[in-house]
């Protein structure tokens, strides 16, 4: 871990804490089957977070935004640690105000070695 990662990382945690929107990130467990049953048993994992929420500008000439969508800002540092198989990822999603939202993208922003910071684009 960098210097920039000891430093600016915990401080990108506090400012989203204070200044963000309460949310849920959820994710699938892996489905397990139970030979004896026969039975499929989904799981899910949910982890309280603050975001900064912000509206997509329609506008982007690619076609792949559309209206409604959102970017959520997530610090990376409570997701826990650096482990990376707790990062969000596609196929995820957000519970912001009881609606949930698709991860449909997810871009770092690194403060040395490690994310800082975590963009998610997401659609109801």
């Amino acid at each position: 871990m960098s210097r920039l990662d000891e430093t600016l990382r915990p401080v990108a945690a506090r400012l989203i804490a204070r200044n963000g929107t309460a949310l849920t990130l959820r994710r699938a467990d892996a489905p397990i089957y139970d030979p004896a049953t026969g039975v499929v048993t989904e799981s899910v994992t949910d982890i309280a977070l603050s975001g900064v929420v912000e509206e997509v500008d329609i506008s982007h000439p690619d076609g792949l935004v559309q209206r409604g969508d959102r970017i959520i800002t997530l610090a990376a540092e409570p997701l826990g640690d650096g482990d990376p198989t707790l990062d969000p990822a596609p196929g995820d999603t957000i519970v912001l105000s009881g609606t949930e939202h698709r991860v449909l993208s997810v871009s770092a922003t690194y403060a040395g070695d490690r994310p800082a910071l975590f963009r998610l684009q997401v659609r109801r």
